[in-house]
């Protein structure tokens, strides 16, 4: 008995002093934090990698004003390839788990997506939430070769901008991994990126950031509009707010209510927004029906109205429902007139409430959406005025 105890002690002992098979020393490894992807000269892909320089990024006081980040190419066959020989011209490990965004070209694009994102899905290093961009007019490299002031990195200022303009406006997609993941796995529903492209020449001089005007940004424009996993056009960042209303995607936008005095415009802010959907066919044609439920309050006033008095806020309610019942009208109309491609997610509804119906139809559900009929009811509630004063409600 006591010979056994002590086999398990040893046994124990050796679990503990094992250590860690795969352990790499900080000081031999650097972190990829993005990657392009575009055509290859020579090969199938080109891929660029944006490698972290820590000392920049993360110490300002201490940092020589190099560059917060490096750039590394490569040409290959396959992604896997590419990225395994990036140490002919690098010394360090590298390491993808703290990848903050993946670059696609438009031209890559329009081929399919499933080729090169099959190596970062079966990854156990990628996480989830990287963000996945379509670049548009511009290479994909070059968005990452985009100087940014405070020694921030063009991959990190990337998220960071997508993510606040989702969060403030609802301009851009969320364009995470798992968002391609879920599209490209759920019938019904087509996948929405976010596209982006270089405005103004691209620079690589650490000092052009250092003007009042930078000489280049990154600007989302565009959102990226997938029929299966092919790039089939691109949605105009206006609509896309609606698009993700629609969706039940937005958290908060601002719409601009035409008034009926001329020219003139509310500002309403709209929060706590919920959406609903329901499909059912009628002769053969789906019958989509769209509930919108909000809150809002008033921003700006461009003309007079008695919004001290509850005609004023019930006037403007109505003209606020009106405006967003058309906007969904127009943007899901053109949707099904210019790209036939169910991004609302309507046949995902269908998917998973009518299974059975839906099997049956599946195979041309996109042909079927381009013909469907939408019926939207919008309720949105005005709790208040942001107003101080009386003295906005008698603009003429």
């Amino acid at each position: 008995m006591l010979g056994y105890a002590r086999a398990l002690g040893w046994i124990a002992i050796l679990f503990v002093l094992g250590g860690c098979w795969d352990m790499v020393e900080v000081s031999r490894s650097s972190l990829i934090t993005g990657v392009a992807l575009e055509p290859g000269q020579e090969r199938d892909v080109r891929v660029t990698i944006e490698v972290l320089n820590a000392a920049e990024s993360m110490s300002a006081e201490n940092g020589r004003g190099d560059a917060p980040a490096k750039l590394y190419t490569a040409e290959a066959d396959t992604l896997s390839e590419a990225v395994n020989r990036m140490n002919e011209q690098f010394d360090r490990m590298l390491i993808g788990s703290h990848m903050q965004v993946i670059v696609v070209d438009e031209r890559l694009a329009r081929q399919g997506l499933n080729r090169f994102m099959d190596f970062f899905v079966r990854s156990r290093y990628v996480r989830e939430d990287v963000n996945l961009i379509i670049s548009k007019k511009n290479a994909a490299s070059e968005l990452l070769r985009i100087p940014y002031p405070g020694g921030m990195n063009a991959a990190l200022a990337i998220q960071s901008q997508i993510y606040n303009l989702n969060r403030i406006w609802g301009g851009a997609s969320k364009s995470r991994m798992i968002d391609y993941t879920i599209a490209t796995q759920t019938p019904g529903r087509e996948l929405l990126l976010a596209g982006v492209s270089v405005e103004g020449p691209v620079s690589q001089n650490i000092d052009s950031v250092k003007t009042l005007e930078p000489k280049s940004s990154i600007r989302l424009t565009d959102t990226a509009v997938f029929k299966g996993d092919k790039l089939i056009g691109f949605l105009p960042s206006a609509d896309m707010n609606i698009v993700l209303l629609a969706n039940d995607n937005l958290e908060q936008t601002t719409v601009s209510v035409p008034m009926p005095q001329g020219k003139a415009f509310a500002g309403v802010r709209l929060i706590r927004l919920h959406a609903s959907k329901s499909v059912r066919m009628l002769h053969g044609k789906p019958k989509m029906t769209l509930n919108v439920q909000g809150v809002g309050f008033i921003v700006s006033l461009g003309a007079g109205l008695p919004i001290d008095q509850a005609a004023g806020y019930l006037e403007l309610e109505r003209l606020t429902e009106d405006y967003v019942r058309k906007r969904i009208e127009a943007t899901v109309e053109k949707v099904q007139t210019e790209y036939g491609s169910d991004i609302f997610g309507f046949g995902e509804w269908m998917y998973r409430h009518r299974f059975g119906e839906f099997k049956r139809i599946s195979a041309s559900w996109n042909e079927l959406f381009a013909k469907g009929e939408l019926s939207v009811d919008v309720d949105i509630q005005l709790e208040r005025s942001e107003l101080k004063t009386k003295n906005h409600a008698d603009i003429q």
